[in-house]
């Protein structure tokens, strides 16, 4: 009985272990998922406010966001502001180090245009990028999907095998 308990446990954490290596492909979809709610709210505010972008970017809900604004505040570009975030933060165990180098190239352009024109550019911009934005959020969701049932798979097999070895 003891025994049968032992390879219960070790078969549901090889399970768990496969399924956790998944856990940076969901951290990716999460991240795009706040990336993309704090910008259909920052449109809306800049559209419709007159306060600066430093402010508006602060009172956002993404931590992205707040951190660029505060930035902003001290006196620095965007752009800059940018840079000297994903410099530091898509080094592993940062925040932005589930984002792949296509999300980073996308939020480059976005932030190296965002406040530099008109209305009508701003509009455009933010569209352009939301629905580029949406369009690999949803590909991140299946790809986590596919890698999570993968890997909780192999965790499983690898489980059975060491059950089997066990026996």
């Amino acid at each position: 009985m003891l025994k049968g308990a032992l390879l219960s446990v070790i078969l549901l954490s090889c399970a768990g272990v496969g399924r956790a290596l998944s856990n940076a492909r969901k951290r990716r979809v999460e991240l795009l998922g706040e990336i993309l709610a704090a910008m259909r709210v920052l449109r809306l505010r800049m559209l419709n406010s007159m306060e600066p972008l430093g402010i508006l970017m602060r009172k956002s809900d993404s931590r992205l966001f707040r951190e660029l604004g505060n930035d902003l505040w001290e006196g620095g570009g965007l752009a800059e502001s940018w840079r000297g975030m994903r410099e530091k933060q898509s080094r592993r165990g940062g925040l932005l180090d589930s984002l792949t180098e296509e999300d980073l190239l996308l939020l480059d352009g976005f932030f190296q245009n965002l406040g530099q024109s008109g209305r009508e550019e701003q509009c455009s911009l933010f569209s352009t990028v939301i629905e580029r934005m949406e369009e690999e959020q949803s590909a991140a969701r299946r790809r986590y999907a596919d890698t999570s049932r993968v890997y909780t798979a192999l965790g499983t097999l690898i489980g059975i095998a060491i059950c089997v070895l066990i026996v």
